[in-house]
């Protein structure tokens, strides 16, 4: 439950502060279920990159998942940014 109401939560505060500006043809229910694959799929980055970089290389396991983190973060934002919150194509 903790899980979905940081999702959930998350999409609100991106919803209505980081892609407030944008005008979507994607409604709402939409956005809210590419949020979720959106999340999932970077956390599933996030957490292969961690196993990678310490099981595989040796990195130690603060750097490991600080680098996942990184990555998983570019990715959220940068999928949500042009999948989930996409601008109308008459709008560019």
């Amino acid at each position: 439950i903790a899980i979905e109401i940081s999702i959930l939560s998350n999409f609100l505060l991106n919803n209505i502060w980081t892609f407030r500006k944008r005008d979507t043809k994607v409604g709402l229910a939409s956005r809210i279920f590419r949020y979720h694959l959106v999340t999932g799929l970077a956390g599933l980055v996030n957490y292969g990159i961690l196993l990678l970089l310490a099981k595989v290389f040796g990195v130690h396991d603060l750097i490991a998942n600080m680098i996942g983190i990184i990555v998983g973060t570019f990715i959220n934002f940068f999928l949500n940014s042009l999948w989930t919150w996409r601008i109308k194509v008459e709008d560019l």
